[in-house]
């Protein structure tokens, strides 16, 4: 027959259950071992799923250590703190006053302001992986060194430049952002961002501790407190030098050997930055920032001090009140991470439009509630329920931010971020008042007018709280900003 001579055609194999891809080549040889990804991505290659207790390179690696260097950074940043009227005794520093002790927690939020601003450019031209490393052995230095201060102002400076590993943050999304698709990436920024603030938790629980075990060993007060802030400082060089050479900056490798090969553009920092401060709704998502996670920032500073105060506890029982506040983000934030995720699916963007409005106005019934409470029962209670409310909220906002402008996602989260930085800097002036509990009930009711800012949040495609879409949605949902136009220089 004419076609005898041919091959037979092979049938084709079944399509797998999850769309996978090979690698593309890597720029990186470190991953030149891999030929698939150990879980299943979309087309950009970010992952679908998150598996907690895998560890594999890029997405899980990543994702293991956004949290674990922004729990330490933020462990070093609040390490001083809980011990802060301790060290008030210290001869020299002029720490006797409420106000120069409010000013210098003030001060150390402060320090954390304009370096957010810069890394989340930084990220989109350099990578995650570089700008975070830099941060963290950076910010070990100060950490490590403050015990040297022997006046106001030299603990002040210090305090200051220990604010900047705060900037971490904004590193720990962006990262997250890269590694993990749209549907999931509400949880991954929310359990990487909860899962690092519980370091001001343990900080207030641990410091403590750790002070008085060197005063055991039979150092004074004024010893030990210097002394102790050695622990942080190694922890923070140690991660610092562990993620540079062990994890990634994106699926496909880093960004500077991808840029060298070809296959990435340089960004240019600036325009990135610049069309991140033009866009209205970043400075909406950097307001309701500042009440959540400003908030936070306040409580850490506060919070032992508050209950050494008002309640007569010595420090290490304060601290380990105060730590229960952070602790709640062991699964607070990532429960407004995953409800927002819920309600986007049940509702699209008005759904999480919705869950972040209803979680910031909860924050502050329960800072008002909280404010009240003059027994210790009651104010654990309440302390407890409004923590649970704050994580949440700050969970949501992170759901929202990948849809402002995803090809300038760094800028936008850096201007976002530093929300929680400037609120915290305005928030902490409260607190130079005598009357703490006035000062909490003004701040609850400062949290629950602002919560009222969400309902201006609105895209064309999306609509709003109140509004449908201007343009109708895909059955599913597309890239958030893909009709946009590049950035000139990206």
């Amino acid at each position: 027959e004419p076609n005898a001579h041919r091959e037979p055609v092979a049938e084709p194999e079944p399509e797998p259950e999850h769309e996978t891809y090979d690698i593309p080549e890597k720029a990186d040889d470190e991953l030149d071992d891999l030929s698939i990804f150990d879980l299943p991505v979309d087309a950009s290659h970010k992952a679908l799923k998150i598996v907690i207790f895998k560890f594999s390179r890029p997405h899980m690696r990543a994702f293991h250590f956004a949290w674990f260097s922004f729990f330490l950074a933020f462990f070093g940043w609040f390490a001083i703190s809980p011990l802060l009227n301790t060290i008030a005794q210290s001869p020299n520093l002029g720490l006797d006053s409420k106000s120069a002790r409010v000013n210098s927690n003030i001060i150390a939020v402060s320090g954390t302001i304009f370096l957010r601003i810069v890394i989340g450019p930084v990220c989109d031209r350099y990578g995650p992986r570089v700008a975070q490393s830099s941060l963290l052995i950076f910010g070990a230095l100060p950490v490590g060194l403050v015990g040297l201060s022997q006046s106001y102002a030299a603990f002040c400076s210090f305090r200051f430049f220990i604010g900047f590993v705060g900037a971490t943050f904004v590193v720990t999304q962006f990262w997250a952002s890269s590694m993990f698709a749209l549907p999931i990436v509400g949880a991954a920024n929310a359990i990487t961002a909860g899962w690092g603030n519980l370091g001001g938790g343990i900080t207030n629980i641990l410091m403590p501790q750790l002070f008085n075990m060197l005063t055991a060993f039979g150092l004074s007060d004024d010893q030990a407190w210097r002394t102790v802030m050695i622990f942080p400082s190694l922890g923070l060089l140690a991660c610092g030098a562990a993620l540079f050479f062990l994890a990634d900056d994106c699926p496909d490798g880093n960004y500077a050997a991808l840029i060298k090969a070809g296959s990435k553009p340089k960004t240019n920092p600036f325009v990135a930055l610049r069309r991140a401060v033009l866009n209205w709704r970043v400075w909406i998502l950097h307001l309701a920032y500042a009440l959540c996670f400003g908030v936070e920032l306040v409580m850490n500073g506060n919070l032992s001090s508050y209950f050494q105060d008002n309640f007569g506890l010595s420090q290490g029982t304060a601290g380990l009140i105060a730590g229960l506040f952070g602790l709640m983000n062991l699964f607070g934030r990532a429960l407004g991470g995953l409800g927002s995720d819920f309600a986007r699916r049940k509702h699209g963007m008005r759904g999480r439009l919705w869950s972040f409005f209803v979680f910031l106005f909860l924050e502050g019934v329960m800072l008002v509630v909280f404010s009240r409470m003059y027994s210790l029962a009651g104010a654990i209670c309440l302390l407890l329920l409004f923590s649970f409310f704050t994580q949440m909220t700050q969970g949501a906002t992170f759901g929202v931010v990948p849809y402002v402008d995803p090809v300038a996602t760094g800028a936008v989260s850096g201007i976002v971020g530093a929300g929680g930085s400037v609120g915290a800097v305005c928030l902490n002036i409260l607190f130079r008042s005598d009357d703490d509990h006035h000062s909490l009930l003004v701040l609850g009711l400062i949290v629950l007018g602002g919560s009222f800012s969400v309902c201006l949040l609105w895209w064309p495609k999306y609509g709003s709280m109140f509004l449908r879409p201007a343009v109708a949605e895909d059955e599913e949902e597309e890239e958030p900003g893909e009709e946009e136009e590049e950035p000139e220089g990206a």
